[in-house]
Protein backbone atom coordinates (compact mmCIF):
# COMPACT_ATOMS: atom_id res chain seq x y z
CA UNK A 1 0.00 0.00 0.00
CA UNK A 2 1.04 3.68 -1.10
CA UNK A 3 0.52 6.76 -1.04
CA UNK A 4 -2.78 8.15 0.98
CA UNK A 5 -3.71 4.69 1.19
CA UNK A 6 -0.84 4.23 3.95
CA UNK A 7 -2.82 7.71 5.83
CA UNK A 8 -4.25 6.69 9.30
CA UNK A 9 -8.17 6.93 9.30
CA UNK A 10 -9.70 9.99 11.84
CA UNK A 11 -13.28 9.91 11.56
CA UNK A 12 -13.92 13.92 11.07
CA UNK A 13 -17.42 16.52 11.55
CA UNK A 14 -18.35 19.00 9.39
CA UNK A 15 -20.56 22.06 10.16
CA UNK A 16 -22.94 24.26 8.22
CA UNK A 17 -23.70 27.26 9.86
CA UNK A 18 -26.73 29.46 9.49
CA UNK A 19 -28.25 32.91 10.72
CA UNK A 20 -31.36 33.99 11.72
CA UNK A 21 -31.65 35.01 8.21
CA UNK A 22 -30.74 31.56 6.84
CA UNK A 23 -27.53 32.39 5.45
CA UNK A 24 -24.85 29.63 5.49
CA UNK A 25 -21.31 31.14 7.03
CA UNK A 26 -17.96 30.02 4.50
CA UNK A 27 -15.15 31.51 5.99
CA UNK A 28 -12.10 32.16 4.00
CA UNK A 29 -8.96 30.29 4.58
CA UNK A 30 -5.87 32.55 5.31
CA UNK A 31 -3.49 29.47 5.07
CA UNK A 32 -4.08 29.11 1.18
CA UNK A 33 -2.58 31.89 -0.85
CA UNK A 34 -5.70 31.25 -3.05
CA UNK A 35 -8.98 32.26 -3.05
CA UNK A 36 -10.32 29.00 -0.87
CA UNK A 37 -13.21 29.12 1.28
CA UNK A 38 -14.66 26.18 3.44
CA UNK A 39 -16.99 25.99 6.23
CA UNK A 40 -15.86 25.04 9.79
CA UNK A 41 -14.75 21.27 9.79
CA UNK A 42 -12.26 18.94 11.41
CA UNK A 43 -11.37 15.48 13.51
CA UNK A 44 -13.37 13.74 15.87
CA UNK A 45 -11.21 13.56 19.33
CA UNK A 46 -10.70 10.47 21.38
CA UNK A 47 -13.36 10.09 23.97
CA UNK A 48 -15.27 13.23 21.98
CA UNK A 49 -18.51 12.38 20.40
CA UNK A 50 -19.84 14.00 17.21
CA UNK A 51 -21.49 16.91 18.91
CA UNK A 52 -18.81 17.62 20.99
CA UNK A 53 -16.69 17.87 18.21
CA UNK A 54 -18.39 20.04 16.24
CA UNK A 55 -18.77 22.54 18.55
CA UNK A 56 -15.34 22.64 19.38
CA UNK A 57 -13.92 23.10 15.74
CA UNK A 58 -16.52 25.46 15.23
CA UNK A 59 -15.24 27.43 18.67
CA UNK A 60 -11.54 26.82 17.54
CA UNK A 61 -11.99 27.82 14.11
CA UNK A 62 -14.54 30.98 14.66
CA UNK A 63 -14.66 31.95 17.90
CA UNK A 64 -18.81 31.11 17.77
CA UNK A 65 -19.76 29.26 21.04
CA UNK A 66 -22.99 29.89 21.39
CA UNK A 67 -25.51 27.53 18.71
CA UNK A 68 -28.19 25.56 18.22
CA UNK A 69 -27.71 22.08 16.65
CA UNK A 70 -31.30 21.79 14.17
CA UNK A 71 -30.50 18.54 12.81
CA UNK A 72 -27.65 15.85 12.50
CA UNK A 73 -26.62 14.03 9.31
CA UNK A 74 -24.95 10.80 8.93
Amino acid sequence: VTGINKLPLRIGVGIILLNHENNVFVGRRIDNPKNSWQMPQGGVDQNENFLQAAKRELEEETGIKSVKLIKELD
